[in-house]
């Protein structure tokens, strides 16, 4: 705990820059806050589009100007909003470090900058001492951890081309976790299975099979992962040897609903998860981020549930999820948490929806 206590210390207090900023990028900036401070309801979207276009501008060149976005939105009071809370993702650490300092002096002045200090400490716990931590709603699961400083490592599913999401917004679309570096051979994700739902009678869909990544490191089962995506309940398949499932009862309840098949593909390829993007909380992300992850822990959606095997008090063991993207669509948007459980070959798949 020292050595991260002063490599806060010595991060936070890194020299600003004394050259000024370009006017063309400070009138860029003295802009976007303008027409953040708009009140207009009726122009939000077109305003909001003009200042996410001056924005993206500035993702792959540096981030002292989105540094001092940033530090201006907060100086004005108009921080608040998802343009400038995606922008933290898009800062170097050496950036992200002199955020961390200069939002938790705002803190203390009694600005509300809770949402950016959520952001960064997801990012960068490292940055920000214990009590900082304990408070913070987006980093709450992760104090169940032995040493929530220190999570278990996971792969992201990179998307062929980038986010399968038809966002207009560039930030959403360029978020750095949907374009991860990709090391691995290819796999198809989506797509009809080959088992029938009892209930309602349709095929189920093809979530991803789980067999050779090409990398000795990723240890999980070779199993073909298929869903109901018509049920909203807790729900288990057991898996032969060759790791084809088989639905069990319960599925659905009063409260499902009928969807479309997901017949839709994707090529996907697995990447490793940088230590930044660790800790993902779904809230944070809201479909701007990739929480398309194998292994590590889940970005819970209404809270922590992991299940059991049935008739056992035998967790179950958390192998992945996927987000409301790329043709599924859990609930009113959510995600699908799958489970696994070697001994008795089952998965449990857990959705959770807004």
């Amino acid at each position: 705990m020292a050595a991260s206590r002063q490599n806060w210390f010595d991060c936070a207090y890194l020299p600003a820059r004394t050259a000024e900023m370009p006017n063309s990028r400070s009138e860029e900036i003295e802009t976007v806050v303008r027409l953040l401070s708009d009140g207009s309801r009726t122009t939000f979207q077109s305003r909001y589009a003009k200042c996410d276009a001056i924005v993206a501008r500035h993702f792959a060149d540096g981030s002292e100007f989105l540094f001092a976005l940033i530090r201006a939105a907060v100086e004005a009071d108009v921080h608040q909003s998802n343009l400038i809370n995606d922008a933290v993702s898009f800062l170097d650490e050496a950036h992200l470090a002199r955020l961390a300092f200069l939002l938790q002096g705002e803190a203390k002045r009694g600005r509300d900058v809770d949402d950016l200090l959520s952001h960064i400490a997801l990012q960068a716990p490292e940055l920000f001492p214990d009590g900082v931590l304990a408070t913070s709603y987006d980093f709450a699961d992760w104090q169940q951890h032995a040493d929530p400083r220190s999570p278990p490592i996971c792969q992201h599913f990179v998307f062929e081309g980038g986010s399968p999401s038809d966002s207009p917004f560039p930030a959403h679309r360029n978020h750095p976790t949907w374009h991860l570096p990709t090391i691995y051979q290819p796999h198809t994700v989506g797509g009809i299975g080959s088992a029938t739902c009892p209930i309602c009678r349709q095929k189920l869909t093809h979530l991803v099979t789980l067999d050779d990544f090409g990398d000795p490191t990723i240890s999980v089962p070779r199993l073909r992962i298929e869903t109901c995506t018509s049920s909203l309940e807790l729900t288990y398949y057991s898996h032969d040897a060759a790791g084809v499932p088989t639905p069990i009862a319960p599925f659905h309840s009063a409260y499902d609903f009928t969807s479309e098949p997901a017949t839709r593909e994707s090529t996907v390829r697995l990447a490793p998860t940088p230590q930044r993007w660790l800790r993902q909380s779904y809230g944070v992300s809201n479909s701007r981020q990739n929480l398309f992850r194998l292994g590590g822990l889940p970005s819970w959606v209404q809270g922590p549930q992991f299940p059991l095997v049935p008739g056992t008090n035998r967790e179950m063991k958390f192998l992945l999820q996927f987000d409301s993207l790329a043709g599924f669509f859990w609930g009113s948007g959510g995600m699908l948490y799958v489970f696994w459980d070697e001994e008795s070959r089952l998965t449990c798949h857990v959705p959770q929806y807004t």
